[in-house]
């Protein structure tokens, strides 16, 4: 796809909220279909919020990953990331790092969370 119809793909999206998994090693897995924005956007000036809101974050973001229904878990996962910035940062990693999350296509051509 070259970028003139890469950007009308992004315009016609419902949504101009960006995907949490778009940045992430893993990528979206959606990709074309994702309903969420795939467009570059600067995160640059996202304050760290205090200990003890990092903690609630962190929990609830876990809690998000319990899903096994994978557009429940990114719809959970979004919610989060609007929040606040810092929680979208915070979803990218453990995106990026956690080993117990496993994507694949369920029997109906689906995606879902293998496991958690």
């Amino acid at each position: 796809m070259d970028d003139t119809s890469s950007m009308a793909a992004e315009l016609t999206r419902p949504s101009t909220e960006l995907c949490v998994f778009l940045h992430s090693r893993r990528g979206c897995a959606k990709g074309d279909q994702c309903r969420f924005s795939h467009l570059p956007c600067s995160e640059d000036g996202i304050t760290r919020p205090r200990k003890a809101r990092r903690q609630r974050m962190k929990e609830c973001i876990l809690q998000c990953f319990l899903s096994t229904d994978f557009d429940q878990m990114q719809e959970a996962l979004q919610k989060e990331a609007r929040r606040h910035p810092y929680a979208r940062r915070v979803i990218q990693g453990y995106l990026n790092n956690a080993s117990f999350i496993h994507f694949d296509k369920d029997d109906a051509g689906e995606f879902a969370v293998i496991s958690v």
